[in-house]
């Protein structure tokens, strides 16, 4: 579906917490009222999202850091994408807000579960379902040498963008559109929260990385373990036809759990 370009240069890591699913605390809208519907493990909605079970609109609340937007033709595609899977037919609507700096050099998953806590206004209620959505003015604590993080999905419906490392490789000379690797990144981390692979959405046949949990092994696969490789080369092999659409193994999973 979104075939972006030539993909040249990216070094690309897109992580899933499953730990996350340990996390069991209250997280808590300005008013004080324990909000448990949106803190849950990652893919515990994958089928509130799929289906309209339980919910028939998404509110995507994207909220950044002053100077950090994300490209509007970036979530125009990830409307776009969600659209295309999901069942909800009251809509598909996005929030934006800016928020001051964060004092963090660098986030660990518990910082930014601080910064969600401390600004996310949109839950989940009545016939809508929220994602949270932050997009981080500086890089991830785990990133190390030449892996970076650029996309985590760390709750039911919670998701990190690191915006200034996604903008550090991409733009530039021998780099990726800005739009192509912000789409990549924005339609990996929802699939995960979507409950891919194997992470919420049961398998409808064996298309697990058997070495790389809760991704897929089908060559070319927008849930493929190499779009989270270390490894330039493998990124450039893997995005070089631009960004991968998910394959047919991993649409049957979504369509057997609600979606379309």
């Amino acid at each position: 579906m979104y075939n972006l370009g030539k993909v040249f240069g990216l070094l690309i890591l897109l992580t899933v917490l499953g730990s996350c699913s340990d996390d069991e605390g209250s997280l808590s809208s300005g008013n004080g009222n324990s909000q448990n519907l949106n803190n849950r493990s990652t893919g515990a909605s994958a089928n509130e999202l799929l289906s309209e079970t339980t919910y028939t609109n998404l509110i995507i609340e994207a909220v950044y850091v002053d100077g950090f937007r994300p490209e509007a033709s970036s979530l125009n595609n990830l409307v776009s994408f969600l659209d295309s899977r999901l069942n909800k037919s009251g809509g598909i609507s996005i929030i934006e807000r800016d928020i001051p700096a964060q004092p963090y050099d660098t986030y660990t998953i518990e910082e930014v579960r601080q910064v969600e806590d401390e600004f996310r206004t949109q839950f989940s209620s009545g016939n809508t379902i929220a994602v949270f959505v932050l997009f981080a003015e500086n890089a991830s604590a785990s990133d190390s040498g030449n892996n970076v993080v650029l996309g985590t999905a760390y709750r039911n419906t919670s998701l990190v963008m690191y915006q200034s490392t996604i903008e550090n490789f991409s733009g530039g000379l021998n780099q990726p559109n800005r739009v192509t690797v912000e789409t990549a990144v924005y339609a990996h981390e929802f699939c995960h929260i979507m409950g891919l692979v194997n992470l919420g959405t049961p398998l409808t046949s064996q298309h697990e990385d058997p070495d790389n949990d809760k991704h897929c092994n089908v060559a070319n696969c927008l849930m493929q373990a190499q779009l989270e490789s270390g490894n330039i080369f493998d990124m450039m092999s893997a995005l070089g036809s631009g960004v991968p659409n998910l394959d047919a193994q991993c649409i049957a999973d979504l369509q057997a759990n609600g979606g379309k």
